[in-house]
């Protein structure tokens, strides 16, 4: 990646990713020193939308087939149980 600012162009290395206090953390080195990029929750669906299709479409299949799964394993734990 490179990071473009008015004081020049530095080059970002990615080192991590985490999820902290809700936030998806980017670890890395811009350049020489450490850096990270937090991402607020209410800021994924606009970062989605900025990436277009060629990401959020995968992502949004993705999401769509855990949340199937999800509703198939309580359905089936709701008909065991009776």
């Amino acid at each position: 990646m490179l990071i473009k600012s008015p004081v020049g162009r530095f080059p970002f290395s990615v080192t991590g990713l985490a999820l902290r206090s809700r936030r998806l953390v980017l670890e890395g080195r811009m350049g020489t020193w450490p850096a990270t990029v937090e991402v607020d929750p209410a800021e994924v669906p606009t970062l989605l939308f900025k990436l277009g299709p060629a990401v959020l479409v995968p992502v949004v299949s993705v999401l769509g087939l855990a949340a199937v799964g999800v509703a198939a394993i309580a359905r089936a734990r709701i008909w065991s149980s009776t």
